[in-house]
């Protein structure tokens, strides 16, 4: 029962499978049976392992398996700890940096009790079999934690590719108008125009504000991206949201005091089709081609990854393969997550750019949403020498996104086209300040450009086909209203600047 209990505490892999809402599921999507089956191998060895160290302990002399004992009983006071932060805070909201000071301690705690035995064998032994009880009573939840691995390994629903594919045929009525709307996650206001860091230049989000609607006061309508994205899509706000298994996506609805159905048909995709639009999404992080399936002719998608895929495992792998590729210790998980966030990081630009052009280049995707992953932290860029690599902060990662937007607008300028498009720029939220400070790789530069201060505007930038000449609007919007204009474009009230402006005068703006 200890062995079976301290592999639970000890691999803790399998909670993001646990989420009360499904979150983890949603995000990544379905089949994960070969990952859960090296998950549940891996368990298996640990509690092998476990039962076979404490048994071997018994045949040592009494000073020596007090202490080995204790030893254990350390490590597994420091797991514990470990699973009630992860299931209170972890899974609610991450918070990374208690996980920094937290496994510093991994050695100390059963070295401290260790010592105990040693010198306080009196005082030590009761609370060792207190613990040694207390893993062995958490052995019994096995009893619900397995059978609902096994179900999630079992559930196969229809894959949904994240190759282009046409998904719903209709009316071609939009002529050779385009609407590209490229969201650049996490891109502050305040430091790409108003109070940019010493040294830093961004010509090409610059260049483009001079020629377009700027808008300087926007109140953002979240906090996070998997709210703000998909009530923006709907035109309803909503903070709280659930999934099922198979990635069907519900909110609370405030108003209705009740849980509602997440409908695509009533998004901005739907209404371009249903005005004659081919839509099209390349994307980050929401599940895109789950929840928006029905309403989208292509979709691309950089899938996020659960902890054991950030390990080396994958569903492509075996079973064993899995189980072989996943560390047995949380500690060295840990690490090696930490080593390997900036480089997923990395691939994930790489794929969503290439995807990126490929979309722009096939004017048939007429309403097309691209959603890129800088400058959100980690810092993956090298300002000074314009390349990808590991590190970096805040600030590098805002010129790659003033790069991005510049590879991009040579990309929609080089197309047929380009006299038809219409472009607008944005990001869901700020730079989230008080996420980030309390990081490790929060650096003293981001420190003194911040002031740690939360400065919540994202960015609004709207460019007409052959505008020439910008306007700021200083007045304070809601970024809801980014949904009645697109709403607006699509219905063809919106195609030139005087349109906007009309539409801004009528909401007294």
């Amino acid at each position: 029962m200890e062995g079976i209990g301290a592999a639970l505490l000890l691999f803790p892999y399998y909670l993001p499978f646990f989420h009360p809402q499904n979150h983890d599921i949603y995000f990544h999507g379905l089949p994960v049976t070969n990952l859960i089956g090296g998950l549940l191998v891996d368990l298996l060895g640990v509690a092998i392992l476990s039962a076979g160290y404490l048994i071997m302990v018994q045949y040592f002399a009494p000073p020596a398996r007090s202490i080995f004992e204790a030893i254990f009983a350390g490590l597994m006071a420091w797991s514990i700890v470990d699973l009630v932060f992860q299931v209170l805070l972890d899974m609610l909201y991450p918070v990374t940096y208690w996980e920094h000071i937290w496994e510093r301690s991994v050695p100390a705690i059963p070295l401290l009790l260790g010592l105990m035995a040693y010198f306080l064998p009196r005082f030590i032994q009761p609370v060792v079999r207190s613990l040694r009880l207390a893993v062995a009573a958490f052995a019994f939840s096995a009893l619900w934690i397995v059978p609902h691995l096994i179900h999630l390994a079992s559930v196969h629903p229809p894959t949904r590719s994240s190759a282009p594919a046409s998904l719903s045929p209709h009316i071609q009525t939009a002529s050779n108008r385009r609407i590209i709307w490229i969201l650049f996650d996490e891109l502050s206001y305040d430091q790409t125009f108003e109070h940019a860091a010493p040294g830093i230049e961004l010509p090409n989000f610059d260049s483009l504000r001079d020629t377009s609607f700027s808008f300087s006061d926007v109140k953002p309508i979240g906090y996070s991206t998997d709210r703000i994205i998909p009530s923006l899509f709907l035109g309803h706000r909503f903070d709280k949201f659930r999934s099922t298994i198979d990635g069907s996506l519900s909110y609370w609805d405030e108003s209705q005091r009740q849980w509602v159905a997440y409908d695509p048909h009533a998004t901005l995709f739907a209404e371009a089709q249903r005005n004659g639009w081919e839509t099209g999404v390349n994307g980050w992080f929401n599940p895109y081609c789950g929840f928006l399936v029905s309403v989208l002719d292509v979709c691309i998608l950089e899938h996020v990854w659960l902890p054991t895929e950030e390990l080396g495992a994958s569903e492509d792998k075996s079973i064993m393969a899995n189980a072989l590729a996943v560390p047995a210790l949380p500690l060295a998980a840990l690490e090696q997550q930490r080593e390997t966030l900036a480089d997923e990081h990395i691939q994930a630009y790489r794929n969503l750019m290439t995807h990126s052009q490929a979309l722009i280049d096939n004017a048939q995707h007429q309403f097309l949403f691209i959603h890129l992953p800088v400058p959100h932290p980690p810092g993956i860029y090298n300002r000074q020498l314009h390349l990808l690599r590991s590190g970096g902060n805040y600030l590098d990662n805002l010129v790659l996104a003033d790069d991005t937007l510049g590879t991009l607008l040579r990309e929609i300028n080089s197309t047929s086209a380009t006299s038809q498009t219409t472009l607008i720029v944005t990001s869901d939220h700020s730079w989230r300040v008080p996420l980030w400070r309390p990081v490790e790789d929060w650096t003293n530069e981001e420190e003194s450009v911040s002031g740690g201060k939360f400065d919540t505007r994202p960015v609004l930038l709207i460019h007409f086909p052959g505008q020439k000449s910008g306007r700021e609007v200083h007045a304070s919007l809601s970024e809801m209203l980014e949904h009645e204009m697109i709403v607006g474009m699509l219905r063809g009230q919106i195609e030139k600047p005087e349109d906007l402006t009309d539409f801004l005068l009528q909401h007294n703006y």
